[in-house]
């Protein structure tokens, strides 16, 4: 038989989305090759090594048709064509350098690599992170792909601009990522300043120099300036160093707030990264042993490749937070960045940290570094990383591009018999069971079109089941005591702690409340703070009775008073308690009433009486349904929600907080409220059920 390659990851004709891709493939075992040449019509060709028949080829692709010849040194020949198609459309993250105000526009290398390299200033560092960001994607798109989620990965922002990721140019200009160059108000002292530095357990101010870089970005402005929904922000101090005792102007932190989703980490490492598609396979099998010229981040970078994958993956790993990940088990969000090399290698070179050679050739993908399934899922419902077919997927219910939150994130509502009912206006895609500080178990819902049923609306779920899902060297000390984490389309997350006990604690006898003795209340979710304020227990409210409305609002809730009719209104022809109607047609423009409050009238107070109020008075048979509010760490606002489906304006902070719904289940009424009261209304909830 004829020697052949075999690609494994690449077919003919394939749809890619990533300007960066690994292939994978083998050789026929006849084949003595040693390397494979990858040839690109429109780039300079790259070769890499074949090991134990087997080979990584990370290439560059150009948008529109890619031709690839891969050629082996004994003359084995094999042609694949492939397309690119950018997506300009999805929301990208900004790569940065952050540098100081008197910056000396250096970065940490030793005397033999600034040798070896040419120099160590700022040019070359956006070579660098300019072939950080292709391996990020390309690594990406590799772990989408593996996991049934196809050819996926996010971008950067991008320009076209003279090519500097070939050793030899490739070609003058062609679109490559854009590398914004931001000047600090702080100086190079204060930024190597010990008490601002990370790794200083001693340090007074270990988490300033996120403040400084957000500080920085804004100054900086155009992307940058507030406006309504975050860019995104991938940031690398340059100015950072070792001095011999620590590692100064540098933090490895990731996260944000409603304007910028930000990560930063120093350039103490980048002395290592590749500085362009051909430095690849060689940087990342440098075994040149660390000099006191360059730190050894954690005890793990005693040679230049182990500090490439370290450095670089530590930065990944902060972009991954940035993106909304949280830390895993396992993979790039814990710490098994330290194999991110064996994702472009066939063999390891020798390990300082482990003192030994590590995987032997071929590396195969379980050897590799990885994304945790809960990241993957997690990227597949982020808007960096929507493709053209998710449109046609009517159960994919992609998220904006802007990535802004505008609907109530999930509510979660406990039923009889340790049953628990969560809705989402928007679909639950992810429902997580952590345990300690880590998610050990988790129920997804992908789209359709990747063989799931599609985010769900409305999910019940039980106790039992999902103690079930626990691992079982973790239910003896977690089965009964475990959190709930709820992932929504464009909702913020929300977490349930101590998930058995909230259904546990959740039915109320009524009976001392002024319900019937055969009348269970189940309590709703909390909202709010239930660590500020105090309890105040339930205030019951027979909806049923309600009649006005005094809502006491300023920049945040003060309280809620109900208004009471002494008797339920009458069906004219059977004497029985008139069924309101069940309409939710106008819910969101219809207006109420506001006047008519007598204030003499029986009422109920839910917390403070203060002079600022909104009136509110229905019509005869509607009825409240439930409550939409506006709430962090204590109720911003609240809004009435009645039967015939309207809504009251938002009284209170309109803007603060962020969205939540206390509704009960359908067939099920509100029975009181309850909550934590202080100077304001800290915490909210409802009681509800069949009375």
């Amino acid at each position: 038989m004829p020697n052949t390659i075999e690609l494994f990851n690449l077919v003919e004709n394939d749809s890619i989305v990533s300007p960066c891709i690994t292939v994978h493939g083998k050789l026929s075992k006849s084949d003595s090759a040693r390397n494979i040449q990858v040839q690109h019509p429109q780039l300079p060709p790259l070769s890499f090594p074949v090991n134990e028949g087997f080979f990584k080829a990370t290439i560059l692709l150009t948008p529109g048709e890619n031709r690839l010849m891969f050629v082996t040194d004994t003359n084995v020949s094999c042609t694949v064509t492939c397309h690119y198609t950018p997506l300009v459309q999805n929301k990208p993250v900004h790569l940065c350098l952050i540098i100081a105000e008197d910056s000396p526009l250096k970065f940490d290398s030793p005397a033999s690599q600034i040798a070896k390299e040419g120099g160590n200033g700022v040019d070359l560092a956006i070579k660098k992170l300019r072939i950080a960001g292709r391996l990020m994607q390309s690594f990406t798109n590799e772990q989408m792909q593996r996991n049934g989620f196809g050819q996926r990965t996010f971008n950067f922002v991008e320009e076209w601009a003279h090519d500097t990721q070939f050793r030899n140019g490739g070609c003058p200009m062609r679109n490559t990522i854009k590398i914004h160059v931001v000047r600090s108000e702080r100086t190079t002292s204060e930024i190597r300043d010990h008490n601002v530095a990370q790794q200083n357990s001693k340090g007074t101010n270990t988490g300033a120099l996120f403040g400084w870089a957000m500080d920085a970005l804004k100054k900086y402005g155009g992307p940058f300036q507030e406006n309504e929904h975050p860019v995104q922000a991938a940031c690398v101090f340059l100015d950072s160093h070792w001095d011999g005792k620590l590692i100064t102007g540098h933090a490895a932190l990731g996260g944000g707030d409603d304007h910028i989703k930000l990560a930063i980490f120093g350039s103490h490492g980048i002395y290592s990264w590749p500085t362009c598609m051909e430095d690849i396979i060689p940087y990342f099998l440098d075994e040149t042993k660390r000099t006191n010229e360059v730190a050894n981040d954690c005890n793990e970078c005693g040679s230049h490749w182990e500090c490439a994958v370290v450095t670089m993956g530590a930065f990944m790993h902060e972009i991954g937070h940035l993106l909304g990940c949280p830390h895993q088990e396992h993979g790039v969000m814990l710490r098994d960045y330290t194999r991110l090399n064996r994702s472009f290698l066939t063999r390891e070179a020798f390990a300082t940290r482990t003192n030994s050679y590590g995987a032997k050739p071929p590396i195969f993908p379980k050897e590799e570094c990885t994304w945790h399934r809960l990241d993957l899922v997690r990227f597949l419902y982020h808007p960096s990383f929507t493709k053209e077919q998710d449109f046609y997927d009517s159960s994919f219910m992609r998220p904006t591009r802007n990535g802004g939150f505008k609907v109530a994130k999930p509510a979660l509502y406990p039923l009889n018999n340790d049953m628990c009912r969560i809705t989402s206006s928007t679909g639950i895609y992810l429902i997580e069971i952590i345990c300690g500080d880590l998610a050990k178990a988790f129920i997804e819902y992908l789209p359709k079109s990747l063989g799931g049923t599609g985010p769900q609306r409305e999910v019940i779920l039980s106790l039992a089941d999902l103690q079930s899902r626990i691992p079982k060297d973790k239910v003896a000390e977690y089965g009964n005591k475990f959190k709930l984490k709820v992932l929504a389309v464009n909702s913020p997350d929300v977490s349930f702690d101590n998930f058995p006990a909230l259904l546990l604690q959740a039915l109320i006898p009524m009976t001392k409340y002024g319900y019937s003795q055969n009348v269970q209340g189940i309590k709703s979710q909390l909202l709010g703070s239930s660590n500020r304020g105090k309890d105040i227990g339930i205030i019951a409210v027979d909806m049923k009775k309600v009649v006005a409305v005094r809502v006491y609002h300023g920049y945040a809730l003060d309280g809620i008073r109900f208004y009471l009719t002494a008797t339920e209104p009458k069906d004219k022809d059977n004497g029985k308690p008139a069924v309101p109607p069940r309409t939710y047609m106008g819910k969101l423009t219809n207006a109420f009433k506001s006047t008519g409050i007598k204030e003499d009238q029986k009422s109920v107070l839910f917390g403070n009486q203060t002079p600022n109020y909104t009136d509110i008075v229905l019509e005869p048979n509607e009825i409240i349904k439930g409550f939409n509010v506006r709430c962090g760490a204590w109720i911003d606002a609240v809004q009435l929600v009645t039967n015939n489906g309207r809504m009251t304006k938002m009284c209170g902070n309109i803007t603060g907080g962020g969205l939540a719904e206390l509704i009960p289940p359908e067939g099920q009424s509100i029975l009181g409220l309850y909550g934590n009261v202080g100077k304001w209304v800290d915490a909210i909830g409802i009681v509800y059920g069949n009375a």
